[in-house]
């Protein structure tokens, strides 16, 4: 669980870095005045979603060949035997493959917009369509379209399908309202001397 409570609020930041220098930048730009400081934040904002992706790629790494190795010399003991299933999945393996892909994507996409924005607007990378194309646009769709395709909420349906068979009870739900009646006909209503009688069935 550290990995999101890490690289999220690094996403965060990076964005907001990039929307702030882009708004000073066409701030600028409107007021004919130079745009470096605004184009400066912007770059700095997509270096800093570079160096922090780049990271995320190597731990990401060091835990699956860790994980590999962890599951070759210990066999099923090594996972949990309660997702056995879903690991086995070919879903969930689809959703692996998707999100290394839709990483490597934005990882690529990042790391030419920062070369880009480097050269300032009047660059050549700026003004070449075709890497526009290819590196920006077709990375970003990519991404989308394997995230979109291989869901988590359509990946690890059998994962929600086992919690959820396993918090019922008799084909209810616990806590619901079906539930708390059963468990009060099991236990007995209650009299006036305040013990239980056994309800009769």
């Amino acid at each position: 669980m550290s990995y999101p409570r890490i690289f999220i609020p690094c996403d965060v930041v990076s964005l907001l870095l990039q929307a702030a220098g882009g708004g000073l930048a066409s701030a600028a730009s409107h007021s004919n005045k130079s745009p470096d400081i605004g184009d400066r934040i912007m770059v700095a904002g997509l270096a800093f979603q570079v160096a922090t992706l780049f990271i995320f790629i190597i731990l990401c790494t060091d835990f699956a060949l860790r994980t590999l190795k962890r599951m070759r010399q210990m066999g099923d003991a090594a996972t949990d035997p309660a997702h056995a299933k879903l690991r086995a999945s070919w879903t969930f393996r689809a959703f692996l493959c998707a999100l290394a892909l839709a990483t490597l994507c934005i990882f690529i996409r990042s790391i030419y917009r920062v070369a880009e924005l480097s050269e300032g607007w009047e660059g050549a990378l700026i003004k070449n369509q075709k890497l526009f194309i290819g590196l920006e646009g077709v990375m970003v769709i990519v991404a989308v379209l394997s995230l979109n395709a291989f869901h988590p909420g359509l990946c690890f349906r059998e994962g929600y399908t086992r919690k959820t068979r396993g918090n019922r009870s008799g084909g209810k739900f616990w806590g619901s309202k079906a539930s708390r009646n059963t468990e009060t006909s099991e236990k007995g209503s209650p009299t006036k001397d305040g013990s239980n009688s056994p309800s009769v069935v």
